[in-house]
């Protein structure tokens, strides 16, 4: 493997840390700035779950502000995450993350723990890669009261 797609797939691997770094900091404008000016996040529930769909950074930056707001704490872990190279300025991934938010409902804390999987189209545009299309396929979601 060439140097070129090694330092590819590092960059393509820190964007997607970025995402859940940034949703952990409930940084909206961050993580709409992470997409394509006219990219789309996706999600459904379960592998044939209803497919709904964001476009644009306004609107990613609206969904993600209402969204991560009333979380009283956030947290991301990655796990694997498969890249295909498709020339030098598109891409293509698959990664795995546990996401969970504690969040008040009538004066009790709850734990809301998903598990995700993420497949990506990414983008380069001028030096910078970007996600162009992300669907967020949420296969088990816990949620319980917290002690």
């Amino acid at each position: 493997m060439t140097n070129e797609k090694l330092s590819a797939k590092m960059e393509l691997k820190e964007l997607v840390d970025r995402f859940s770094d940034y949703s952990d900091l409930r940084d909206a404008k961050s993580l709409s700035e992470l997409f394509t000016s006219d990219g789309v996040l996706e999600f459904q529930t379960g592998f044939n779950g209803e497919l709904q769909n964001l476009s644009g950074r306004e609107t990613l930056y609206q969904a993600f502000s209402a969204t991560l707001a009333p979380g009283k704490s956030l947290y991301h872990i990655n796990g694997q995450h498969i890249v295909k190279l498709n020339g030098d300025n598109e891409a293509e991934g698959i990664s795995y993350c546990q996401a969970s938010f504690v969040s008040d409902e009538n004066g009790k804390a709850h734990l809301t723990t998903n598990y995700i999987r993420y497949t990506d189209n990414y983008v380069k545009e001028n030096g910078k890669w970007y996600i162009k299309r992300r669907r967020s396929t949420f296969l088990i979601t816990d949620k319980h009261e917290m002690n």
